[in-house]
């Protein structure tokens, strides 16, 4: 039973299975997964990096229309 303790597990639809113990087609696909979710959270961290960027931009744009008289209506 200590054999199976440190298998790593799949779960999908609440049955679990042991990722060792897929066919390589399987395995394949597990990795491939882990791989979009590590890009996923990387291409997340891009964009609020450049979210914050965009609005240190605008505070900054803000500042210098400050005395600058806008267009009347």
């Amino acid at each position: 039973m200590d054999s199976n303790k440190n298998r790593p597990i799949l779960n999908i639809d609440n049955a679990e299975y042991y990722i060792d113990s897929l066919p390589d087609e399987g395995k394949g696909l597990v990795n491939g997964l882990r791989t979009a979710d590590a890009q996923l959270k990387m291409y997340e961290d891009t964009l609020k990096m450049i979210n914050i960027g965009k609005i240190k931009m605008l505070e900054d744009l803000k500042k210098i229309v400050e005395n600058i008289e806008p267009l009347k209506k």
